[in-house]
């Protein structure tokens, strides 16, 4: 067994005992077995603070790290976690190579700053390694936490090879703790030149890293991999990346000959090696065309809204990728049809390629790897996309910290386009461009609100997984779906509009589901009417009836800000319920009532325990 001392000045340590379980504290003091002294304990029972001994096993297994992430080439830092979701812990195994007299830093915070970060501290001595539970305010001053939060189970220092194993609650009810949460995590790292002291402020040569990563990853199985898998890519001819700040490249391609319908069964990004600043995301369209039809060639860049006239039949999404995604595995039940008699081979690869120093002469051969199978699963997959029309309509005013773009996906839509037993939704894609810091997608039902689909509280820009859900999501005919981006254009001094643009903004979900029906698109924007009565009294020029000059035209005054955040929130929308064809479904869409909510769902208790209590006298 590994016993761990909480101590003001040492933080935890490790030092060996075997079968022998105890809690110490002032006046308690339980025999030792022969094999044990306790010559060393004197100088504890004179602390004034009440000790308490936390005993762990020693070794932690090393199937519980199932997953791994490199944080830094430079120092060999590797971290592996594993997730134990019944005791609501977390187990992690940081490796490092640490010198003489160096430390090392691990922890999160919101966005990766290193202000008002939740910080372990790793120390070494003689071989052992000692941890201390910090945390950082505003000034980068480094804090003892009065409480610490995280247990050492083993600690190991030779060679100058660092390895530390420890763990701690998703939720320590200390506010002073980073609540770990089933969105992006952003883990800051840093190796310093000896172990950075409490009360003294981070020095700025401090380097540190940022890595952001999902910690609590659902604990579901592989799906099934048929030994007949096999693969194919669609990627960029070798282009040169235009130099211009955004560009949407298309190039129209076939799908391999495939006399018989197969399934897609799992995708990836195939990203250039040096551009991954570049590409920001890709998506690949089936034409849905007959297979006799040729489709005209294209290879340049895209219109920013629309396609052209040749190009309008490609529109069904059949594999996404970006920044920061991961493989996407379908689920045994479903996979994406391809091939066979009645499909057309052709498809449009769209990338989304961001280029703001406008470099010159960037090659790039990016796109999408499939792995098919010629075993068919029950159901065909289908990806929909959810939240608000690329549209200007939609915008965020200058200097805010949180404003909220809420896109509907209304029960008038869902009742006529989804099948009479519904749809099961399996993964779920956030995205937003770079003012995007929160997104979540709200299911309702008959008005009453049902667990949520899917939520990012510390959502970036620069990490859009594709995230497995840890459930299949029963969408039922008259459901609705809300899908709500928070932004920030705290550094902006001008007004944020919606579109295709990197400047620009979005708020989409893109979920995958099955079984594949013929709605593609169910978002929507402000009414015309609503908007125009806005402006009105936003006091918005009149002289153009452009929507961005009128929107540039308004001061943005708290008032006016507050007015527009309720008018996105209540006011009548214009509805994309569209087929994979771009048709939208019949029926009047350009003036439809917000879902009504008739019973929001009480948020969920946080359950919160002490992991290791420390009482201050």
């Amino acid at each position: 067994m590994n016993c761990i001392i909480l101590n003001s000045n040492i933080g935890l340590t490790v030092g060996s005992i075997t079968n022998f379980k105890c809690v110490l504290s002032l006046g308690i003091k339980p025999g030792p077995p022969p094999s044990l002294s306790f010559s060393s304990m004197a100088t504890f029972s004179s602390v004034s603070i009440t000790l308490l001994v936390f005993f762990a096993q020693t070794g932690t297994s090393l199937e519980i790290f199932k997953y791994k992430v490199e944080l830094d080439v430079n120092t060999n830092l590797v971290l592996r976690w594993g997730i134990d979701y019944n005791m609501a812990r977390i187990y992690f195994e940081l490796s490092a190579t640490v010198l003489p007299g160096q430390g090392l830093m691990f922890g999160f915070s919101d966005y990766g700053d290193v202000t008002g970060a939740d910080l372990v501290v790793l120390g070494t001595h003689f071989g052992k390694v000692n941890l201390k539970d910090c945390w950082t305010d505003k000034n980068r001053i480094l804090r003892m936490d009065f409480r610490q939060n995280y247990a050492l189970t083993s600690g190991e220092w030779r060679n100058n090879k660092l390895l530390a194993r420890f763990h701690r609650r998703f939720d320590t009810c200390d506010p002073m703790d980073y609540a770990i949460d089933t969105g992006t995590t952003h883990v800051i790292f840093a190796v310093t030149q000896g172990p950075p002291q409490p009360g003294q402020q981070l020095p700025s040569s401090v380097k540190v890293g940022l890595q952001r990563v999902q910690l609590l990853k659902p604990d579901l199985p592989q799906p099934d991999i048929p030994p007949d898998t096999w693969s194919f890519d669609i990627l960029n001819p070798n282009i040169t990346i235009p130099a211009r700040d955004t560009t949407y490249w298309w190039f129209v391609t076939q799908l391999p000959q495939l006399p018989t319908k197969n399934h897609v069964i799992q995708y990836e990004g195939v990203i250039t090696k040096g551009n991954e600043e570049f590409v920001h995301h890709i998506e690949v369209f089936h034409c849905q065309v007959d297979p006799l039809v040729k489709v005209t060639s294209y290879n340049g860049p895209g219109m920013a809204e629309g396609k052209s006239p040749e190009l309008e039949a490609c529109r069904e999404v059949i594999g996404a990728w970006a920044m920061g995604a991961s493989a996407i595995y379908l689920p045994n039940e479903a996979g994406t049809a391809i091939g066979g008699p009645h499909l057309s081979r052709y498809v449009l690869l769209e990338v989304h390629l961001n280029n703001p120093k406008l470099k010159t002469g960037v090659k790039d051969s990016s796109g999408i790897r499939f792995r098919v199978t010629r075993h068919l699963r029950p159901y065909d997959s289908g990806i929909m996309e959810l939240g608000l029309e690329y549209t200007n309509k939609m915008a965020i005013p200058p200097g805010q910290s949180a404003f909220t773009l809420p896109g509907y996906c209304i029960p008038e839509c869902t009742s006529i386009a989804l099948p009479p037993n519904g749809i099961r939704i399996y993964a779920s894609q956030l995205h937003t461009h770079l003012t995007g810091k929160r997104v979540f997608t709200k299911h309702f039902r008959a008005g009453i609100e049902l667990p949520e689909l899917n939520r990012d509280n510390h959502y970036s820009p620069h990490f859009q997984e594709i995230r497995t859900l840890p459930r299949h999501v029963h969408v039922l005919p008259g459901d609705a779906l809300v899908t709500s981006c928070v932004d920030s254009t705290a550094n902006r001094s001008s007004i944020t509009l919606g579109g295709f643009s990197i400047r620009e903004e979005m708020c989409v979900n893109y979920v995958h589901y099955y079984p594949r029906c013929q709605l593609e698109v169910c978002k929507s924007s402000v009414a015309d009417h609503s908007l125009h009565r806005f402006f009105q009294l936003a006091n918005a020029t009149q002289n153009s009836d452009d929507v961005a000059e009128r929107y540039k035209s308004v001061d943005w005054t708290p008032s006016k800000v507050a007015s527009l955040q309720k008018l996105y929130q209540h006011a009548p929308i214009s509805m994309q319920c569209n087929t994979s064809s771009g048709v939208r479904f019949p029926g009047y869409w350009s003036t439809k009532s917000v879902p009504r909510i008739l019973l929001p769902r009480k948020s969920a208790s946080t359950g919160c325990v002490k992991d290791i209590p420390w009482v201050i006298p």
